[in-house]
């Protein structure tokens, strides 16, 4: 046994760096640490958790035909549905949510679309929505024990991993 336990201790510094992926036909999302694919209601979405961070993360993408897009005006229709479903579950759980003025900016491939915001659950959450002609990617991320300047913190790091 004695042997067996220097060998467990040589090979945690692999296991506590380990990385998966989210890769889709829109975007690949490189998680670094413990993240861990959950079972979503929604085929269409890829939600994992990270224990070690205690954040919730859910993705999810649009492929469209890129042909004459307004991509601005496709961010402000994202935007404008994001805090519509926002709103309607606050509503349908009682929940009261404040959320930061919503950002439609550009970027160098289209625009996206940003927030971020709390409730009375002490829940914190950031979203940003990436319209490329071509895709749209949204990425969310929740906690409801890390302050908003660490779910921001975390959040940024996440995107380190984006590609598209």
């Amino acid at each position: 046994m004695r042997k067996l336990a220097p060998w467990l201790l040589a090979f945690l510094p692999f296991v506590a760096g380990a990385s998966s992926s989210i890769e889709t036909p829109a975007f690949t999302l490189k998680l670094q640490g413990d993240w861990k694919p959950e079972r979503s209601s929604d085929p269409e979405q890829q939600t994992y958790y990270s224990k070690q961070n205690d954040v919730g993360l859910t993705t999810s993408f649009m492929l469209m035909n890129g042909n004459s897009i307004s991509t601005e005006r496709i961010a402000n229709k994202l935007k404008d549905f994001r805090l519509a479903g926002e709103n309607k579950v606050a509503e349908k759980f009682k929940i009261r949510m404040t959320i930061a003025d919503p950002i439609v900016v550009p970027f160098s491939k289209g625009h996206q679309v940003a927030y971020y915001g709390h409730d009375n659950t002490n829940r914190q959450f950031r979203y940003l929505g990436l319209v490329l002609p071509s895709k749209t990617i949204n990425i969310y991320a929740e906690s409801k024990t890390r302050s908003q300047k660490e779910l921001e913190d975390i959040f940024n790091e996440l995107l380190e991993g984006l590609s598209f």
